[in-house]
């Protein structure tokens, strides 16, 4: 397998480009299609791993891809799951490697910027709660099929939406189907909301504001709020055991066909 040795890159899921002491990192579609490959996942993590340990940048700005298919997207890879012959070792490795992603990223010593648009998974958004700052554009909705589905979605969202809003607010937000940029930013789950348009210029306007005395300051506000990695370790950890308890049992086949269902009536 080629490892990535450089802070630009292209692949499958993203790529990333060098402006100064900045990285811009553009997501790319379709991320449940490759999920299933390990040689690409692993290639993705080798890269996070050279942006965790570089000088060269102080803030990372995260794009999402625009072409999203939200809740249909966590569909598809479940149902590619099932239908792997090493359900069992795919999704636990899977698991392990969204754990270190996620522990990565809470605890980089960068600033993280993440903006977004259009159908946002429940998973998608976990990735963009480990962020410091989350923009997105109006119109965008989040779709949590894990909760359609029974279950609780991967990511740490349990852990960090607890820290942002108080436990019983948290419960409620994960149980919810669907809701939209205006609620998010009502929660303070989102920072700010900005046409579609103005998506990277609204994450690269705040990225130039984060010069050396910023970055620290961020930095350690972050460790003294939320960066408590063991108690985040902790909840991925719950999780994994209540997703591969749930994906194991009958009724998720079922929950599964029964949520396809609906959504291919509605289309």
């Amino acid at each position: 397998m080629e490892v990535t040795t450089s802070l630009v890159t292209d692949n499958e899921f993203f790529s990333a480009e060098r402006r100064d002491a900045m990285l811009l990192v553009r997501g790319k579609p379709h991320f449940a299609r490759h999920a299933g490959d390990l040689k690409k996942i692993d290639t993705f993590f080798d890269h996070l791993e050279i942006i965790s340990r570089t000088e060269e940048v102080n803030v990372v700005t995260f794009i999402g891809a625009s072409e999203k298919s939200g809740g249909d997207e966590t569909l598809e890879f479940f149902e590619s799951l099932l239908a792997s012959r090493r359900e069992d070792y795919l999704l636990q490795r899977l698991l392990n490697l969204v754990n270190n992603y996620t522990v990565t990223m809470a605890g980089l010593n960068k600033v993280t910027i993440n903006a977004d648009c259009g159908r946002i998974s429940l998973f998608h958004l976990n990735m963009a709660l480990a962020c410091d700052y989350r923009i997105v554009s109006e119109h965008t909705v989040f779709e949590n099929v894990f909760a359609e589905l029974g279950t609780v979605p991967k990511g740490g969202g349990g852990y960090f939406l607890s820290r942002m809003l108080g436990a019983g607010k948290a419960a409620e937000v994960l149980q919810w189907p669907r809701f939209t940029a205006e609620e998010a930013l009502k929660l303070g789950i989102v920072d700010k909301i900005v046409p579609e348009a103005k998506v990277e210029e609204a994450a690269l306007t705040i990225a130039d504001y984060y010069q050396e005395r910023q970055v620290a300051t961020m930095l350690a506000i972050r460790k003294l709020l939320k960066s408590d990695l063991n108690e985040l370790r902790r909840s991925l950890e719950t999780e994994d055991m209540l997703l591969l308890n749930r994906v194991n049992s009958p009724a998720f086949r079922t929950a599964l066909e029964e949520c396809r269902a609906v959504r291919n009536a509605r289309s």
